[in-house]
């Protein structure tokens, strides 16, 4: 696409990105939405600006929905997405755009952004710290709740959290089940303040009990979606009766089935009767006779969650066989009712299969709007949550290349001399760094240069069951292994060590993590444009050995392009914020220095690569239009009734 095409591309990628910079970051103002209804919900959520947005050209409608997509996917990033699509956008059409862009976008990802990510913004990670979710929610809510709010919800979600996954082994599975049934899990009470909100034990039903008889201590419980009361006959089958003694006999017979039903379930020691159908009369004055509590009229969704919990699936209709066994029943500890303000509900705790622990938030706030407002950013916050535990796949040509370097004994051995040795490991300089030219000879005389002499190098070694990071540094004479975080093996789990030096297992170990992932599980960055400043640095270090001028242009653009985040975050700092932080960290990044660290929190890495990825892929998509044809109405189906004989 030519720089003329980038035009109108350019314009509305603003338009979309000045609607949505304003809301950006922890010091970011609200927008205002007007309901259908006349209702007006004060916003941050960049999702909801977008969809609240009534957009005309279709370039934009698709930018608004990419970005809704990506927020879905990673809970996270829908504002920083319109803001780097505009700015990537504009690079582009400053550097003149071209035919070649889409491939040089596909060769900068393959080439440029991937080694930049592996070798140069892994050595900055850090694993995530363990037990304090706080330090990764109450960051990611300051982007969409007030000061407030966020710091009471963070606590909220962070205890929910641990309370539904005691261990850390059991919080992958537990946030998957949060996030996929969080509007079960939680009960929204409108006209109490946000400190009211509890987390209880068990689930709350919102519907209240058709007929409630206590019970002390463990029940069971059974599952049923159809209704109790039989049928005079079956679905289609017609039913014909002669008289009314004939039609009062059937009744009779009915409500004998219906007791020996709650006969068969006490018996059973069912005490409670779950169930999506609404049930007669006759089947609730059944049950309060026979001590069986009742709740009717569930949804699907309440039915699905327990049913997930418990390993219990609904119970099939009795039919004519009353003596078939009752084998499958939830374990209930206890069922009570609950009254919140003016609804009463009804609360039971189920014994899980599963090592999910279920537990239930109580939201309270003062309008339904604002508790609408912080269940969706829990929601969301518990499928940023998620991603934190997930890995970056590599390419299959990096794959084949590790494996090559695994498999050559002259690329995975260090060959070293006696010298060599004493450089490495006892550092037997007059001075205590070892100095560029010694790595430079030390790199010269194996066969594949291993060390960068411009930088200290991340080298990460998977054995076994755990991930270590090694971290060869060129003024020091020891190696830090730091073990990070891994999935199912214990998030408390975080320690560090200092060993010697192995002269054969650490190029082995380069090779079989490259080959395996770009990114590990659970790296974290602090918030606050670390990640994007990083980036930035490695992108344009890489490009400079690119061969291709079209993918050194794109990975420029790229780079200046990430800048535009930090950039809207520190708009409403301190003066010249942004150019002090900026500066600070380059210059700390070209002297091989500690970056600055600021308390803010942390933020998924995964979060913000995959917030990269489907930028260029959305950039992509959109220099592949050719045409755009606008349609104001539906094509008319023309039916053709003329057959070759009318000719």
């Amino acid at each position: 696409m030519a720089a003329a095409g980038l035009e109108p591309l350019c314009q509305e990628a603003a338009a979309l990105a000045g609607a949505v910079r304003g809301a950006l970051g922890p010091r970011g103002g609200r927008a205002l939405l007007l309901r259908p209804s006349g209702e007006a919900v004060p916003t941050r959520d960049g999702r909801r600006l977008l969809e609240a947005l009534s957009l005309e050209p279709p370039a934009a409608r698709v930018m608004a929905a990419r970005a809704c997509s990506h927020r879905a996917a990673t809970g996270d990033g829908a504002k920083s997405f319109v803001v780097l699509l505009a700015a990537v956008l504009g690079g582009l059409r400053a550097a003149g755009g071209g035919a070649g862009l889409r491939r040089a976008l596909r060769d900068f990802e393959a080439q440029v952004l991937e080694r930049a990510a592996a070798r140069g913004l892994r050595r900055h990670l850090r694993p995530a710290p363990p037990g304090q979710l706080e330090a990764l929610l109450e960051p990611y809510l300051a982007g969409r709740l007030g000061p407030g709010e966020r710091q009471r919800l963070a606590r909220l979600c962070a205890e929910l959290c641990r309370r539904c996954a005691p261990t850390a082994a059991a919080r992958p599975q537990a946030l998957r089940l949060l996030g996929r049934r969080f509007p079960e899990l939680h009960a929204a009470v409108p006209g109490l303040p946000l400190a009211s909100s509890r987390v209880l034990p068990g689930i709350v039903l919102r519907r209240d009990f058709a007929a409630y008889c206590p019970a002390d201590g463990e029940l069971r419980a059974l599952l049923v979606t159809e209704p109790l009361r039989p049928a005079l006959t079956a679905p289609g089958v017609e039913f014909v009766v002669d008289s009314e003694g004939q039609y009062q006999a059937s009744l009779r017979w009915i409500t004998r089935r219906t007791e020996a039903l709650m006969k068969r379930l006490q018996s059973n020691s069912v005490k409670l009767l779950l169930s999506s159908a609404k049930q007669e009369e006759v089947v609730i004055y059944y049950a309060k006779l026979y001590g069986v509590s009742v709740v009717e009229c569930l949804s699907s969704e309440e039915m699905a969650l327990i049913s997930e919990i418990t390993g219990v699936s609904p119970y099939a209709s009795f039919g004519d066989n009353m003596d078939r066994e009752i084998t499958e029943t939830a374990v209930v500890t206890f069922c009570l009712p609950l009254l919140l303000i003016s609804k009463r509900c009804v609360h039971i705790g189920f014994s899980s299969v599963y090592a999910f622990q279920p537990h239930c938030l109580i939201l309270c706030g003062p309008v339904d709007g604002v508790n609408e407002q912080h269940a969706a950013a829990l929601q969301e916050a518990f499928t940023m949550l998620q991603q934190v535990f997930k890995t970056v796949d590599q390419r299959e040509e990096w794959k084949a290349e590790g494996e090559s370097q695994s498999e050559a004994p002259d690329v995975c051995t260090w060959h070293f001399s006696a010298t060599q040795k004493q450089l490495v490991t006892e550092n037997t300089c007059n001075s205590n760094q070892v100095s560029e030219c010694q790595l430079k000879a030390l790199s010269d005389e194996t066969e594949t240069k291993i060390l960068d002499p411009d930088k200290s190098d991340l080298l990460v070694h998977n054995q076994k069951n755990h991930s270590t990071a090694v971290l060869v540094a060129r003024n020091t004479d020891v190696v830090t292994v730091c073990e990070c975080l891994h999935v199912g093996k214990g998030l408390e789990k975080t320690c560090c060590h200092i060993v010697p030096f192995k002269q054969q297992e650490s190029c082995v170990g380069i090779a079989q993590d490259y080959s395996n992932s770009l990114i590990e599980a659970g790296p974290v960055l602090p918030v606050g444009g670390y990640f994007e400043i990083l980036l930035h640095y490695y992108i344009q270090d890489y490009a400079k050995q690119c061969q291709q001028s079209e993918v050194t242009v794109v990975s420029n653009v790229v780079a200046d392009a990430l800048l535009s985040i930090p950039k809207a975050l520190y708009r409403r700092a301190e003066r010249d914020g942004f150019t002090k932080f900026y500066l600070e960290a380059i210059n700390s990044l070209r002297k091989n220095q500690p970056l600055p660290v600021n308390n803010e929190g942390l933020e998924s890495v995964y979060c913000k690569y995959q917030l990269v990825i489907s930028v260029l892929h959305c950039v992509t998509e959109l220099l592949s239009v050719d045409l755009i044809i606008g349609i104001r109405r539906p094509l008319q189906r023309i039916e053709d009734c003329e057959s070759e004989n009318d000719f």
